[in-house]
């Protein structure tokens, strides 16, 4: 009884969050598993915790067969996905003893806090901090010399080599070549991604650094994450030419408090693979 109210009402959230542009918000990753909660939180059952774990699992899975996500993608937005609906589902519960006395401000706050956070997205100019910055440095070259002749060549990726743990285990997806005209301003260049491709080109240039704005994009990142500019720098060292390269994107899921450092997370783990295919 309980999955057969459940499923066809995150089926139809998610069909109805498609529809209305809105996959990629709060509303869809916080407001799906509190609709669902108060679902299960009016169906009579003798374990109401037990029996929403149970939807919730089955309710995860189907949405994520529906929108092709991998199995890493559930496994990061899963502990967000319970936690959102056993707060509601504990809320619900309280409500039930709040008959008795039991704090109603306390849980109405947080109720509102909930409803809060699922607008983030929505409503619009209601994001926190989407535009995130990431950097990553490496010694690339014994001298700054050969990186830049190395550099007017292009990078020259090894994916199977220069991608760390985290990129490997997550398949995420990394440039596998790339091919240009230079590094003067208005140069352009191509980077090959394993489903798309991103296009840049050349904003400023000086002795030690270069700037890349992203003129076009449709890689499989875009679902996570837009890039809007590249920054390389370089310097001699004592120890060798040591690069640095930081890339500003747009993280394009909410909520911040949850998205932001796992975008973070992923991305400086990609700036790390960019520069390791300059060395």
């Amino acid at each position: 009884m309980m999955l057969t109210a459940v499923v066809p009402v995150a089926l139809a959230a998610t069909v109805l969050a498609a529809f209305l542009g809105r996959l990629d918000t709060a509303l869809f990753f916080v407001g799906l598993p509190a609709l669902l909660a108060l679902v299960v939180g009016m169906v009579p059952g003798e374990d109401g915790a037990g029996q929403l774990f149970q939807a919730l699992t089955v309710a995860l899975l189907l949405v994520s067969a529906f929108l092709h996500e991998g199995a890493l993608c559930v496994l990061i937005v899963s502990p967000l996905v319970y936690g959102v609906a056993f707060a509601i589902h504990g809320l619900v519960e309280a409500t039930r003893r709040g008959r008795h006395g039991q704090g109603p401000h306390t849980r109405h706050a947080l109720g509102g806090i909930l409803v809060l956070v699922a607008l983030e997205g929505v409503v619009p100019g209601l994001r926190i901090n989407p535009v995130q910055e990431v950097h990553a440095d490496r010694l690339v070259a014994s001298d700054c010399s050969d990186f830049t002749d190395a550099l007017a060549r292009g990078p020259q990726f090894e994916p199977e080599k220069d991608r760390g743990l985290l990129l490997r285990l997550a398949q995420y997806p990394t440039p596998t070549a790339a091919q240009g005209t230079g590094l003067e301003v208005g140069d352009t260049w191509d980077l090959a991604m394993p489903m798309g491709s991103i296009s840049t080109e050349v904003r400023a240039a000086e002795s030690e650094s270069i700037v890349f704005d992203v003129t076009a994009d449709d890689a499989r990142t875009t679902r996570w994450v837009s890039i809007q500019e590249g920054r390389l720098s370089w310097e001699q060292t004592a120890d060798g030419c040591r690069a640095d390269v930081r890339i500003t994107f747009e993280r394009d899921l909410d909520p911040a408090f949850w998205f932001a450092p796992v975008s973070s997370l992923f991305m400086n783990a990609r700036a790390e693979a960019f520069l390791a295919g300059l060395d």
